[in-house]
């Protein structure tokens, strides 16, 4: 770890000394910092006008709608740790979701202050309900140093514990613990709608908990940093009955285009081929995906978005009875994108627009709301904008760009372009993909990766290339890369690609 320890000191701003709560004016802002895991933009703020998710919308109607938002790596783990540092993953050397836990972050990082340690040391009450970093990242109190009130517990329905882990529901606990005392594998199927009050679920306890948490902080007089991770609409796609009864399975739009692009890098585009969705009980482990199970699917991902959206609901409507939601910033994010049988793929990784590109809404006191914010923005930004919305010091090592002059409606932009990656293998024979988001291209760039020392070697041979033009191509139907037409574009791309990684070895031409 020396050499990662060593690359990083120089970025890593001294942590900053805690201040006594007694020296801290209470005007401070809270915070409500809320995650919901895989969560594409499907909503109806976002334009997708079948999807029921009313609470969420409304938030949005008080806030900013960041609509060209990218997360750093399609991945859970990464990208929550490239958030929650403000380092970018090539910084961090976090790429993937370890095989096993490990506290990563104290390990590399050691002396990084993380975006809920900056309030924290600021004299805010700060806690953290469930899946809020990757907890495969960090030690056993979701990095403690990041917190005055210690991780966990949650509330399942009365009498129902947390399982270890936090995802397993009851009814796919029960499936486990008889197929372990049968001696047999479990039959988990990807859906489920049971009958069940919201509590009885997984999120439904973690938002009942956090309500209560924001009643209890509310009265402490002393301004709170509340991080809420919900689960849904993560795989498998559970929610309560109610919520699959909003919706006519035989209408929901399938996606438009489900094969590769033309002319694609077949080998480097996909991490897997849609490998979390084949390894529930119901779906068939090669092949397609039949439309009837493709329905199926749809109408358990739009349930559990609108169980979530319940669950926003609730913590919204608690703001508002302890008096607090006027001087609460509440910042509502999914930590990647879910193809959804685009390009045939069912999942994430991959550097594609469905997996890239993420819901990102932020409401702050004296910001005006219903601002839908068009320029190009990363998840690298919600750290410094949250400090700036609160008024406290931004540390110097954070990678991204406040947006708050973006929330105030000013016509600008931020980036050239958003940077998503996505590494495929392992130790010596690994390889990266870069794709760069521009208001109108996306340009993706493989490369070799060795991954075997502590932080990564790229290679300065391309193994292959991508060009999408969303101006006349949507979809992504066809790679542009090979085409002599578009030579110049691809040059300019690489330019550009040169010029915002530019401790990359220089591309062989």
């Amino acid at each position: 770890m020396r050499g990662a320890k060593f690359l990083l000191s120089a970025l890593l701003l001294v942590s900053l000394s805690p201040l006594n709560a007694a020296d801290l004016s209470r005007k401070k802002p809270n915070v409500l910092f809320i995650v919901s895991d895989d969560l594409k933009p499907l909503l109806g703020c976002y334009g997708k006008s079948w999807i029921h998710s009313p609470n969420i919308d409304r938030l949005a109607e008080r806030g900013t709608v960041f609509k060209a938002n990218y997360c750093q790596v399609a991945f859970c783990a990464p990208t929550r740790f490239s958030l929650l540092t403000g380092l970018r993953p090539d910084t961090t050397g976090v790429y993937l979701n370890p095989d096993k836990p490990q506290d990563i972050l104290r390990t590399r990082l050691p002396d990084l202050v993380t975006l809920p340690q900056v309030f924290k040391n600021h004299g805010y009450i700060t806690h953290p309900l469930h899946k809020v970093f990757d907890g495969r990242t960090v030690d056993q109190g979701h990095d403690a140093a990041s917190w005055t009130v210690p991780y966990g517990p949650w509330e399942l329905a009365p009498g129902e514990k947390p399982a270890p882990g936090g995802y397993q529901d009851p009814t796919t606990k029960a499936r486990l613990a008889e197929a372990a005392k049968q001696g047999k594998p479990a039959s988990v199927p990807a859906t489920e709608a049971c009958d069940i009050p919201n509590n009885a679920y997984h999120d439904g306890g973690v938002a009942h908990t956090a309500a209560k948490r924001i009643r209890e902080f509310s009265n402490k007089g002393q301004p709170f940093f509340l991080a809420v991770g919900f689960v849904k609409p993560h795989l498998p796609f559970i929610a309560p009955k109610k919520y699959w009864d909003l919706y006519d399975r035989a209408s929901l739009p399938l996606a438009p285009f489900q094969k590769l692009p033309q002319s694609s890098a077949h080998d480097l585009a996909f991490y897997s081929n849609s490998g979390e969705l084949r390894d529930y009980s119901d779906v068939p482990k090669t092949g397609t995906v039949s439309e009837a199970q493709q329905r199926e699917l749809i109408h358990g991902y739009a349930a559990c978005v609108s169980y979530v959206d319940a669950q926003v609901g609730l913590l919204l409507q608690t703001l508002k009875e302890c008096g607090v939601a006027d001087d609460t910033i509440v910042c509502f994010w999914g930590d990647n994108g879910w193809h959804l049988g685009e390009h045939g793929h069912w999942g994430k990784l991959t550097n594609y627009e469905d997996a890239a590109r993420v819901p990102l809404i932020i409401s702050a006191p004296k910001v005006p709301g219903g601002v839908k914010a068009l320029a190009l923005t990363e998840f690298l930004d919600v750290y410094p904008t949250l400090c700036e919305l609160a008024g406290l010091p931004i540390p110097t090592h954070v990678q991204g760009k406040s947006l708050v002059p973006l929330m105030r409606g000013e016509d600008r932009s931020l980036h050239e372009a958003a940077l998503t990656q996505m590494s495929h293998g392992k130790g010596k024979n690994g390889t990266m993909g870069w794709a760069l988001r521009t208001p109108r291209y996306r340009y993706i760039e493989w490369r070799s990766a060795d991954f075997s020392a502590d932080m990564p070697v790229f290679g300065n041979r391309v193994q292959a290339t991508e060009l999408y033009d969303y101006q006349t191509d949507p979809l992504e139907r066809e790679n542009l890369a090979g085409k002599t037409e578009h030579a110049t574009v691809l040059k300019e791309q690489q330019a550009l690609f040169d010029k915002l990684l530019p401790n990359l070895p220089k591309r062989l031409e």
